[in-house]
């Protein structure tokens, strides 16, 4: 794989101003990235402007690779669908094919059938919506979601159409909810089509609704690309094995220094597994 794979999502910049997503856009492009994801919260900040919001990835000669979606908790999917044409059709505009969809907000302390079923049907409305676009749709392990632990990971997985639902791993989300991020990556790895990469220390018990049992927020636990117990070597190795040419997303949510600190260092570490 290559070193032009390498992404980052700039969301913890902010997604209120313009001048939030042009100095993410500067500080990104000045470590080495060449692309970005978004959340679709973001494309507000330019009044749904194509143009403007072109104008300024240009600029820094940037490209979107995916915008974020989330699923809201059920009964509420209204929220969502009855503004997600006008926000997909920005989304195309921009030239970008993917989607990153989160899973239905908020859960019990156990999602049984009927729940994974509703959470799923949820998913493929959303799928079948964005592919009207020419956008695919990767679905997005969370916690406090419907789609958290390995066994709802296989539900989505096993019960949905590959040429509709894709696989968006996030690294640091899988671990903390107790499965293994590298196999559950190498279980899918023909379905992936994004990724989240951050990474995790083991060790600390998590909650379904997202706090480990340190009396912290999950978000606090996540760390940059190295600086955890994830394999990432090996993860690219799967990858690679299923010629996969899509983006390599770096995420952080949380920066202990800044978000440009965080950005570099996990360029820096995963760079020297890539090519030119």
């Amino acid at each position: 794989m290559k070193k032009s794979q390498l992404s980052y999502a700039i969301w913890p910049w902010g997604t209120a101003t313009r001048e939030q997503a042009e100095l993410a856009a500067k500080e990104i492009t000045e470590i080495g990235y060449k692309s970005f994801e978004s959340v679709k919260a973001a494309i507000y900040a330019y009044d749904m402007n194509v143009e403007e919001y072109k104008a300024m990835l240009d600029k820094y000669g940037l490209t979107a690779d995916s915008f974020y979606f989330h699923l809201p908790p059920c009964g509420q999917e209204e929220k969502l669908f009855d503004t997600l044409e006008k926000e997909l059709d920005f989304v195309a505009k921009l030239g970008v094919t993917r989607a990153t969809l989160q899973g239905t907000g908020g859960r019990p302390e156990v999602a049984d059938e009927a729940s994974k079923e509703a959470s799923l049907k949820t998913m493929v409305r959303f799928a079948e919506i964005a592919k009207t676009f020419g956008i695919a749709t990767n679905v997005h392990p969370h916690v406090n979601t419907y789609f958290m632990y390995e066994d709802e990971i296989d539900y989505v997985m096993k019960n949905s159409d590959s040429n509709l639902i894709y696989f968006a791993p996030d690294t640091a989300h899988i671990t903390a909810a107790g499965a293994d991020a590298v196999e559950v990556i190498r279980r899918y790895a023909d379905r992936v089509n994004f990724t989240h990469l951050k990474d995790y220390t083991l060790g600390d018990e998590i909650t379904t609704d997202g706090w480990v049992d340190t009396d912290v927020p999950i978000m606090d636990c996540f760390h940059g690309i190295g600086e955890g117990a994830i394999d990432f070597p090996e993860i690219l190795k799967i990858l690679d094995s299923v010629n996969y040419t899509g983006p390599l997303c770096i995420e952080l949510d949380k920066a202990p220094i800044s978000n440009a600190d965080s950005a570099k260092k996990s360029y820096d570490y995963l760079v020297k597994f890539l090519e030119d």
